[in-house]
């Protein structure tokens, strides 16, 4: 959406950059009802990524987790989810077995 409205390589970076700094924390519970919402929520965090690069409003290196440089932020996000994710993971099938019981 971003390519089709602006077009730029720096605009389209600084809008990957604000939509991870929004939405790296979500996190996958199984539901499906809750998925199309958290989907939803991803496209929304999209828009307003792109509104706010387009008034000249961007996260920058250091506000929570993100760093310098689109490749960056997307590399730090894809190591949160490998690894700081695991954990989550088990509680949350644990979470969903003793609700089910």
């Amino acid at each position: 959406m971003c390519f089709l409205y602006v077009g730029s390589y720096s605009d389209i970076a600084h809008t990957i950059v604000n939509i991870l700094a929004i939405n790296s924390g979500m996190i996958c519970d199984g539901a499906k009802a809750s998925c199309a919402a958290k989907i939803a929520s991803a496209v929304e965090a999209g828009l307003l990524g792109m509104q706010m690069n387009k008034h000249d409003s961007q996260f920058y290196n250091g506000d929570g987790i993100v760093v310098k440089g689109v490749e960056n932020n997307i590399k730090a996000v894809c190591e949160l989810a490998r690894n700081g994710m695991r954990e989550t993971d088990n509680e949350i099938i644990d979470m969903m077995t003793k609700k089910n019981k």
